[in-house]
């Protein structure tokens, strides 16, 4: 396999940690209630809680940069579980909105909406640049 570019890696994954963060800052508007539902629906979809992600993007970030990972089949066999995680990391995102709709409309909706796909974008430009 080919040897993947560590300052492209390195960025695409930051925007992925954004693209976590934010949506894990998004718990903080949703009722007190609601945010146990969603935190264990986020983790049974993709495979990890909203913590575990930002430990495992961190980790990629600091092997990526110190040259521990080089290449794509590196990567996969220092993680095997990434590229089925993040298979399924893109679509809870695409799938959001429709989730949202049971207790949202309008622009509330409208926001999730590009929020999400932004967000699957950011999954999708990451699978991309890591050669996954």
């Amino acid at each position: 396999m080919s040897n993947i570019d560590p300052t492209a890696v390195a960025k695409t994954l930051r925007q992925l940690r954004k693209a976590v963060e934010s949506s894990k800052g998004d718990l903080g508007s949703m009722p007190f209630f609601v945010r146990p539902m969603v935190k264990r629906g986020f983790e049974r979809r993709t495979g990890r809680s909203f913590d575990a992600w930002l430990e495992l993007i961190a980790s990629l970030i600091v092997a990526v940069e110190n040259g521990s990972i080089s290449s794509a089949q590196g990567l996969t066999k220092a993680y095997p579980e990434l590229p089925r995680q993040l298979s399924a990391l893109a679509p809870n995102f695409r799938t959001a909105p429709e989730r949202a709709k049971r207790g949202m409309s309008g622009k509330a909706l409208d926001e999730v909406s590009k929020r999400s796909a932004e967000r699957a974008s950011v999954v999708d430009e990451t699978c991309s640049v890591l050669g996954l």
